[in-house]
């Protein structure tokens, strides 16, 4: 997708970053939640793993990794706040790329999709403030709220990318990416089910090591979403993102 941004050779800006650094930057949360997590392992493993059960674990939850020790708190706060501007801005380009692929007769639910996505990330920021710790309620509804937005905008992105199109016909890039969203929704899909599983089943038969698969599989869920995000870099051909005195302009 191209956005106008001034006359060919007279373009005027403050700033120009290379699009896919903006893409990259997104990843930021798995960069931070990789060190958050093997952080706590190296250092705060035994606090992390103690449940209410007293039965070994080895790998701590997502919650203990991000939220209750230091620095992993800060670093996963640092983070998100950071790159949280450039991924709403993203989700932006994102809602003008599916107004041009998509059919009209969609635009509903287009909206909708986007309007999840939206939702999604403020739930994000919001789970973030509000550690599990610090602020259990708080936390719990963001998370909720974060799992439910996540998993219908890629159901629901995944649809109409597949069906929906304006044109039959889509380049190798195109579907490359459409199969990409549809295994990262599928993993986490199914890697959410597990995570859940072996929650109720750590807390109804306490066995050791069962929280720990419980960790595992959050740490899939937070992995193939970010993934799922990242197949954007294949859908917005952007060469460059331009801050200008009028606003951050893509072509």
């Amino acid at each position: 997708m191209y956005l106008p941004l001034y006359n060919g050779s007279e373009r005027k800006y403050i700033i120009r970053v290379p699009a896919r650094l903006c893409f990259l930057t997104v990843s930021t949360p798995l960069v931070a939640f990789v060190i958050c997590v093997l952080l706590t392992i190296y250092k705060d493993s035994e606090k992390a793993n103690n449940t209410h059960c007293k039965v070994p674990n080895v790998l701590p939850s997502i919650s203990a990794s991000i939220g209750n020790f230091e620095p992993q708190s800060s670093i996963w706060k640092t983070a998100i706040y950071v790159h949280s501007p450039i991924r709403f801005y993203i989700v932006y380009l994102r809602w003008q790329y599916y107004k041009t692929v998509i059919s009209e007769n969609c635009e509903v639910v287009v909206n909708l999709a986007v309007i999840l996505n939206i939702i999604e990330n403020l739930a994000l920021i919001g789970l973030t403030y509000w550690t599990s710790s610090g602020n259990y309620p708080y936390h719990e509804v963001c998370f909720k709220l974060f799992i439910a937005t996540s998993v219908f905008y890629m159901l629901f992105i995944c649809i109409l990318l597949t069906n929906n199109r304006r044109r039959p016909n889509i380049s190798f890039r195109e579907r490359h990416s459409v199969r990409l969203k549809w295994r990262a929704f599928i993993v986490n899909v199914a890697s959410f089910a597990c995570a859940a599983y072996f929650f109720l089943r750590h807390n109804r038969l306490c066995e050791p090591y069962v929280y720990s698969m419980f960790g595992l599989s959050e740490y899939i869920v937070v992995i193939s979403n970010i993934l799922f995000h990242l197949t954007t870099i294949y859908d917005l051909r952007l060469q460059y993102i331009y801050f200008t005195k009028n606003g951050v302009i893509a072509e």
